[in-house]
């Protein structure tokens, strides 16, 4: 009598087992946004899903923090949505305070490889240097932040690794940047470098200058 209902208890906690197993499969499988990724990418201000690749420039502003999915982020400012258009011509803002932000100096793999200030990379996307004519002549997709760089989420298919001792990683204090701590470093780093140059320039740099509670 004993063996039978521990064969019970056996054949219960198996089932049991299975069926969670299978409730987090498709508890996952549901999380998938309207653009097809899981974990979802970054929407515009209008709520559009930012494509993994495009031959055209995001027409509006689109929000970062949407894609972090890390709640000590929160949600960013309405006024502080990236705005392609703007960095591709304000030039007050940029490193040097002369030229406008390059394509490259984001969308770091398209371009021909090895590149010498970023030894790290190793994929190369493109036989010339992206620009906007390059773009425009070309017709080949360009690749969002998070065709490599993923959120730190579990699930996430993957995330990009670098070497100990290089940079951008060791600014960070990390080795896997995901999507979250490569905004940081790239948004952050521009705006710091123009800022040390005109102390005059409001370019967000702390926390609070782009992210806010609801």
């Amino acid at each position: 009598m004993k063996s039978k209902v521990s064969l019970a208890l056996v054949v219960m906690l198996g089932l049991t087992a299975i069926s969670a197993v299978f409730n987090v499969a498709l508890s996952r499988s549901n999380r998938t946004s309207p653009d097809g990724q899981n974990p979802p990418h970054a929407v515009d201000i209008d709520g559009k899903p930012i494509p993994d690749s495009s031959t055209t420039q995001p027409s509006k502003p689109f929000i970062l923090s949407k894609d972090s999915k890390d709640p000590k982020y929160v949600e960013l400012k309405p006024e502080a949505a990236f705005d392609h258009s703007k960095h591709n011509t304000d030039v007050k803002h940029t490193l040097d305070g002369k030229t406008p932000t390059a394509c490259v100096y984001c969308h770091h793999t398209e371009q021909p490889m090895p590149v010498a200030a970023w030894p790290y990379l190793k994929q190369s996307e493109r036989n010339e240097v992206l620009t906007a004519a390059q773009l425009e002549t070309s017709k080949q997709a360009v690749n969002s932040c998070r065709h490599c760089h993923f959120q730190i989420e579990e699930g996430s298919p993957k995330a990009v690794k670098y070497p100990r001792g290089t940079q951008p990683a060791e600014a960070a204090g990390v080795t896997v940047l995901t999507n979250q701590y490569s905004y940081h470093i790239k948004c952050v780093t521009c705006h710091q470098t123009a800022i040390s140059r005109d102390a005059t320039l409001k370019a967000p740099v702390g926390c609070a200058d782009c992210h806010v509670k609801k």
